[in-house]
């Protein structure tokens, strides 16, 4: 009789187990939607990205069509000039990107020689040479003054308590006294 107690009882506790298994997993995505709530938090959201993806192609389409009107209006010498100033303006750019990639590997390389993370590379201004090695010297200070003043706070203690009033309401010291 007890041994099919038992056994019931194990049947039942498993079941119950996988019962709490099956309500503990998450809802999938459609059903979350099925919420008229979550949908139209979601439709809103979706609306507004598509609202903000179309007035970004419009500003491009507008910017487009106000180039080739400057264009059309230029004389051939005049659109040359313009075309080679807008060449050597994203060679610039192109450069100055290259530049700003080289920077950040190399701080990041001397950061982590100096036993700095080497996460603090994201936080330099690595537009040139110079003021990489000066925001590099800054968060170095910096960083080591904040790791100083960690390790002091942890090393201070309380300071302990001058003698204590001895009156005689502490009765450890009445029974060392006799």
């Amino acid at each position: 009789m007890n041994e099919t107690n038992s056994t019931t009882e194990t049947t039942t506790t498993a079941t119950e187990q996988q019962t709490n298994a099956e309500q503990k997993q998450e809802p999938t995505f459609d059903e979350v939607l099925k919420n008229k709530a979550y949908q139209s938090e979601f439709d809103k959201r979706i609306n507004k990205a598509i609202e903000t993806a179309k007035s970004k192609w419009d500003e491009e389409a507008k910017a487009q069509a106000d180039e080739a009107a400057k264009l059309a209006k230029m004389k051939a010498d005049e659109k040359a000039e313009y075309e080679r100033q807008k060449r050597e303006q994203a060679l610039a750019d192109r450069e100055a990107a290259i530049t700003k990639r080289e920077l950040h590997a190399e701080a990041v390389t001397q950061l982590t020689e100096k036993g700095l993370p080497a996460s603090l590379a994201d936080i330099l201004d690595c537009t040139n040479a110079e003021n990489c090695k000066k925001s590099m010297e800054a968060v170095e200070k910096a960083f080591g003054e904040a790791v100083e003043k960690a390790v002091n706070e942890r090393l201070k203690g309380s300071t302990p308590k001058k003698g204590t009033n001895n009156t005689g309401d502490d009765s450890f010291l009445e029974g060392l006294r006799g």
